[in-house]
């Protein structure tokens, strides 16, 4: 099987892989929640080009990458 970019840097920087927050990643729990997120910065991003205000892309930027990281923990 071929490695992906991320995989191959992964394993360029020597990264142990068999950690268990590492293999959070692989779960299928992690995979929906990576798709809900996918899908909330496209959703969102169409809404920042519609209302084109730079404080408001800014402000939305910041607070959806804060509830990404959050979501996206175990």
């Amino acid at each position: 099987m071929r490695k992906n970019i991320i995989e191959r840097f992964i394993a360029f920087l020597g990264i142990p892989q068999n950690t268990p927050e590492f293999q959070w990643t692989k779960t299928p729990t992690y995979q929906k929640r990576l798709g809900a997120v996918k899908y909330g910065w496209i959703l969102a991003g169409i809404i920042m080009l519609a209302v084109a205000q730079p404080a408001f892309i800014l402000g939305s930027s910041l607070f959806l990458t804060f509830l990404s990281f959050a979501f996206l923990d175990k």
